[in-house]
């Protein structure tokens, strides 16, 4: 069949659509293997592991785990800062080529393009490492660097001191770069929030916007009321309750944040042209739809797929599964169609 999502087309024998939403049916023996295998492991894990400064830095052995593995193929991996916070640039190579500069992809790049990538991890763990083969694969597709950034992490920190971090990190490479020059914003769960709230930022201040905003299971309620959902269709890795400790967790360190604790209560207006990935019942669906129907309402270009017996941030896996590889493969065009690449 094919579905018409604001003006793209997508052909798929298993995707319905339903207005701006596409939804992904019939699993591949991969993603549910993944799915049912993260439900019997890590959802328990997830249940009873400890949101504590102890807990927390165990979590950060999972950082220090993929900073042993080589770099993804094809791009080149260079340490840098961004407004004094630390970052990972990722750039395309071309074949035969000895540097990492974005002219290196070849005809075929998007040149005047670049990627601000925010990791997630609930604010407390991961970074860029951990999700340099998604931000290598977004490099190659598009032929455009992408910058991932290594914002400070709870309990060193609370909230309002990440945002400023990847706000600063924002205002540094819009500063740096030509004004005809575009800059994607792009994050998975808590990275996406803070995707989102680089649009609201950047419009109140008038500082140069974002020309697209990606979100993998972006994270777009601080406060949303949670619970799980059916049996079958419920969030593989993290049952309602231990996201509901973490929202404890985050407002026990007294912040204030700049703009809305939602990105579902922003103007419309601030958001460019939107893809939401998402993997069906997981917690932040709910938010993700809502504001993909607040979008579509308003007229602002928005993508957002749904993916059955899938996992949260699975785009994230880069090609573990068929589904992550798709992901990739819809971002890259969805950007490319967008931006004009």
């Amino acid at each position: 069949m094919t579905a018409h999502v604001n003006g793209a087309v997508t052909t798929s024998d298993s995707v319905t659509t339903s207005d701006a939403v596409v939804t992904h049916r019939d699993p591949s023996p991969q993603s549910r293997a993944l799915y049912w295998a993260a439900r019997a492991t890590l959802r328990q894990v997830y249940r009873v592991w400890p949101l504590t400064d102890v807990g927390i830095r165990g979590l950060a052995a999972v950082e220090r785990g993929f900073t042993r593995l080589p770099h993804p193929a094809g791009v080149r991996v260079e340490p840098t800062t961004l407004g004094g916070v630390p970052a990972l640039t990722i750039a395309p190579i071309a074949p035969g080529s000895a540097t990492g500069a974005p002219e290196a992809a070849g005809p075929d790049a998007m040149a005047e393009v670049v990627v601000l990538y925010l990791h997630g991890g609930a604010f407390v763990f991961c970074g860029p490492s951990t999700h340099s083969r998604l931000c290598g694969s977004l490099a190659t597709g598009l032929g455009a660097p992408v910058h991932s950034v290594r914002y400070r992490k709870l309990p060193e920190v609370d909230i309002a001191a990440v945002v400023d971090d990847v706000y600063c990190a924002y205002r540094a490479l819009s500063a740096q770069l030509p004004a005809g020059h575009r800059i994607v914003v792009a994050g998975d769960s808590a990275g996406g929030f803070l995707a989102a709230k680089l649009c609201e930022l950047a419009a109140r201040d008038g500082v140069r916007p974002p020309a697209a905003l990606v979100g993998y299971s972006p994270l777009f309620d601080l406060d949303a009321e949670l619970s799980d959902g059916s049996w079958f269709t419920r969030d593989a890795y993290q049952p309602a309750s231990t996201l509901r400790r973490a929202q404890r967790f985050w407002s026990s360190r007294p912040y204030e944040l700049p703009g809305s604790r939602s990105m579902v209560e922003c103007d419309p207006a601030v958001f460019p042209p939107t893809l939401i990935t998402l993997a069906a019942g997981e917690l932040v669906e709910t938010a993700a739809l809502a504001l993909t129907e607040r979008l579509h309402a308003a007229g602002r270009t928005v993508e957002t797929h749904r993916w059955h017996t899938a996992v949260h941030a699975f785009p994230v896996l880069d090609a573990l599964t068929p589904e992550s590889r798709r992901a990739g493969e819809i971002t890259v065009g969805f950007l490319r169609r967008v931006l004009g690449g």
